[in-house]
């Protein structure tokens, strides 16, 4: 009974991995800003939403992929202008504009009316863009499609 039981949860798993595997990346148009921080300065860093190219999980979680990499720009865009030294970045995203607004309002509400003092800078859309990264496990639909061979007679 015991064997039975262990085959079943291993087949099921193995369906669960290859289920999440399989399903890939859609291109999708999110909104998009950025939050950066130290802990060593009182001053945080905030961009304006800006609408981005990107790539979602296809799946339930709608995840952003490669987001990390989105949070590296506006690091390595805040050192090289030397705003801050040792930022901690975050990429934040919706689907839609309305969600993007409400957690961007929440956030910069959280730091301009807080006990502590924060000074809190915007970062324009002339001075950064995110720039939209390509995932690296990326298929793309045309290359999934197999093409009609001609009629050979």
């Amino acid at each position: 009974m015991k064997l039975r039981q262990v085959l079943i949860i291993a087949v099921l798993l193995l369906g669960w991995v290859n289920s999440s595997n399989a399903k890939g990346y859609k291109p999708a148009k999110v909104y998009m800003f950025g939050f950066a921080a130290s802990f060593n300065d009182s001053t945080v860093y905030m961009t304006n939403i800006q609408k981005v190219d990107a790539y979602l999980a296809n799946d339930r979680t709608k995840f952003l992929a490669n987001r990390e990499d989105y949070s590296y720009q506006l690091r390595n865009y805040l050192q090289t202008n030397g705003l801050e030294s040792f930022p901690t970045c975050v990429t934040l995203y919706a689907e839609n504009e309305s969600k993007a607004m409400k957690q961007f309002t929440t956030l910069k509400n959280r730091y301009e009316k807080s006990k502590k003092k924060y000074e809190v800078k915007f970062i324009s859309d002339a001075e950064f863009n995110y720039k939209t990264i390509t995932p690296d496990n990326f298929i793309s639909n045309e290359e999934t499609q197999v093409k009609p061979q001609a009629n050979l007679k």
